[in-house]
């Protein structure tokens, strides 16, 4: 692929020797505790090769083993293990697989309307080092989870790791570490009377100050994000107990079942009997 980059047209090749694994978050609810779009790893073989003119989402896309070609300042890049390609919405970028080799990539898309980290519509895409370990590992275990058992609850905390590893990519380490010491704390008294003042006293920051850093790096505004997180925990309990679900609604902070149940169901796309059904059949 040697032509001019200001000439290239829109391609979205895998080509046919390419394997890929993906997960999305039409077929997995439980991708739903981050904003993560889709998520997944490709084993790139002759004939991949993107280019994107004016996309509509976010990517980063990490080498894990072998290495691509990227467009970078309007020439191509070598992108080998352990760098990120990182690319904004509204902006042309493009990558592909030179001859003779072969290319292993972890990768994570956002929808535009998700405020990243130095990531802004239109910008350059750019080489990135990747110094967090793991964020291949989260994909993988998501993908295989989800593909697996796709116990959704499982699903939802491998793609908050996923999530958080791509943060750090892009933050390289300077990520606001309150919010983290939220989450744990809520973690340790899911059912606890939460609301929005307690927990900007608990994360040591102003209501509009949680909003927005919540907005920033979860996607969703705190009390959304909580109540995603009392599903995950009510998805666990459904799966892995046998007790009713009027008594994971009440360990869920919910005293009434029937409100449970809707919120249950708006966010795992099943009600709470159906989802325990599935799970007991195996998926």
């Amino acid at each position: 692929m040697g032509e001019n980059p200001n000439y290239l047209r829109e391609i979205h090749s895998l080509g046919p020797g390419t394997r890929e694994w993906l997960v999305s978050h039409q077929q997995a609810p439980g991708l739903g505790a981050t904003p993560i779009s889709f998520a997944g790893f490709t084993e790139a073989r002759k004939g991949y090769e993107f280019v994107r003119h004016d996309p509509a989402f976010s990517v980063i896309l990490a080498t894990t083993a072998g290495e691509g070609e990227v467009l970078l300042n309007g020439a191509w890049a070598r992108c080998a293990a352990g760098q990120a390609y990182v690319m904004a919405p509204r902006a042309l970028s493009a990558y592909h697989l030179r001859p003779g080799r072969r290319w292993r990539l972890h990768w994570v898309i956002y929808p535009e309307s998700v405020k990243l980290p130095a990531v802004t519509a239109g910008q350059p895409p750019r080489l990135v080092p990747v110094t967090t370990p793991g964020f291949h590992l989260a994909v993988e275990g998501l993908c295989y989870e989800n593909a697996g058992k796709g116990d959704q609850a499982v699903v939802g905390f491998w793609a908050t790791i996923v999530h958080r590893m791509a943060l750090r990519i892009l933050e390289s380490g300077e990520g606001d570490g309150r919010l983290d010491r939220l989450w744990l704390t809520i973690g340790e008294n899911i059912g606890g009377a939460w609301d929005l003042q307690r927990m900007a006293r608990c994360a040591g920051m102003s209501p509009e100050s949680l909003r927005r850093q919540c907005l920033r790096h979860c996607g969703r505004p705190p009390l959304a994000h909580l109540t995603h997180l009392r599903m995950l925990f009510a998805a666990d309990l459904l799966s892995c107990t046998r007790e009713k679900i009027a008594a994971i609604a009440a360990q869920a902070g919910y005293g009434d079942a029937f409100a449970f149940s809707n919120a249950f169901k708006r966010e795992m796309n099943m009600p709470p009997s159906r989802y325990r059904a599935r799970q007991s059949r195996g998926g």
